[in-house]
C-alpha cells in the first residue's frame, strides 16, 4: 500500500512538472511569434526638422531593397505620406544598409503650419498579418518643427 502512494505521489508530480514544461513553452512560443509580428526591425531616423521641409530614412534590415511607406502626422494628425525610396550614399558609406534608397522627404512649405512649436513623427506603414496595415513610429520622440511668423 505504502509502495502504491509513493507511485502515485511521483506519477502526479511527474504530471505536475510536465504541465508547468508545457506552459512555460506555450509562453515561449507566443512570445516569439508576437515580437516577430509586433515588432519589426526597422531602423530609421529624422536628420532634417524644419519650417521647411521634413527629411530622414527608413530600413527594415530584414527586407533591405523594400522602399517602406511613411506617413507624417504634425499635431497628432495626418499630414502626407510618401514612398522612403530617396537615395542616402551616406547610409550605405555608414554601413547602415546595402543598398542607398531608403530616405523620404516631406515639404512643409505648402502645409501652411500656423506660427509656433509644432510636434512631427513620421510612422512607417507595416503589413500585418490578415492583410491590415499598422503605423510604427520611426523614432520614439516626434521632432519639434518651429515655424516663425
Amino acid at each position: 500500500m505504502q509502495s502504491d502512494r509513493s507511485t502515485a505521489s511521483r506519477l502526479l508530480r511527474a504530471v505536475i512538472a510536465k504541465s508547468f514544461i508545457e506552459i512555460l513553452l506555450v509562453c515561449l512560443v507566443a512570445t516569439l511569434v508576437a515580437f516577430s509580428t509586433f515588432n519589426p526591425q526597422l531602423r530609421g531616423a529624422v536628420d532634417v526638422a524644419g519650417p521647411e521641409r521634413l527629411a530622414g530614412w527608413v530600413n527594415d534590415p530584414r527586407a533591405p531593397d523594400e522602399r517602406i511607406e511613411v506617413q507624417l502626422f504634425i499635431d497628432g494628425r495626418f499630414v502626407a505620406t510618401t514612398r522612403a525610396d530617396g537615395r542616402r550614399d551616406d547610409l550605405v558609406a555608414a554601413g547602415v544598409t546595402a543598398t542607398p534608397s531608403h530616405g523620404f522627404e516631406f515639404d512643409l512649405v505648402a502645409l501652411r503650419l500656423p506660427p509656433g512649436r509644432h510636434p512631427a513623427q513620421v510612422f512607417a506603414l507595416r503589413p500585418t498579418t490578415g492583410g491590415r496595415m499598422m503605423l510604427l513610429p520611426i523614432t520614439k520622440q516626434p521632432s519639434l518643427i518651429q515655424v516663425e511668423q
